[in-house]
């Protein structure tokens, strides 16, 4: 009896634990975002976005990528391979989240993460540590999983088509990875947006 009360609690303990940390890494990648989509916007002095040509691997206007909007201009331009300029290169944390995106539709390891931005892993690893609280790993997941919602819920995409866009060849490891993040299946997960839209 006692141990199962303990096995609860832990499970309670660790459930709680995951949902913070989640939440935090959501609020941060958000404000990252936020920057990301600012950077994106031209500046004066450059054409603007819709001016440019597409197949020069430059972007459309940001109208073009709705119902997602900017931040999807943003992310896009990024995996195009446009990289926008940082304000401080010693921002890891910017300088991971654009990389992460440019790469996003190729599994990423920490190690290819730290070579891809010239960097030890352990210098990757206290950089995240001091500015996100979390790990190369950690945030390579975050942002893939954000991305793969996004694509079950803003585009409809069925589960073998948001998991080829973050990189998973696999969906079945793709739907564990995504359930053992939000605690729901990718399927759970549209079925309650569809529920709740109707």
């Amino acid at each position: 009896m006692a141990i199962t009360a303990v096995i609860v609690l832990v499970t309670v303990f660790r459930e709680r634990h995951h949902r913070k940390r989640r939440a935090a890494l959501e609020t941060q990648l958000t404000s990252l975002e936020g920057v990301l989509v600012g950077l994106a916007a031209p500046s004066s002095d450059e054409p603007a976005a819709e001016e440019l040509d597409p197949t020069s691997g430059a972007f459309q206007s940001a109208d073009s990528f709705s119902p997602r909007g900017p931040l999807s201009t943003a992310i896009s331009i990024l995996q195009n391979g446009l990289r926008p300029n940082l304000p401080a290169p010693d921002r890891v944390d910017l300088r991971a989240t654009c990389h992460i995106y440019e790469h996003l539709q190729r599994p990423l390891t920490p190690a290819d993460l730290a070579d891809g931005l010239n960097l030890s892993l352990r210098s990757l690893q206290r950089g995240l540590s001091g500015t996100l609280g979390c790990t190369p790993r950690e945030l390579i997941l975050a942002i893939k999983m954000r991305e793969a919602k996004r694509c079950l819920i803003e585009d409809d995409a069925r589960v073998q088509e948001a998991a080829r866009a973050v990189g998973f060849d696999d969906p079945f490891h793709f739907s564990r990875r995504f359930k053992a993040y939000y605690r729901v299946s990718p399927t759970e997960m549209q079925d309650r947006i569809n529920r709740n839209v109707a």
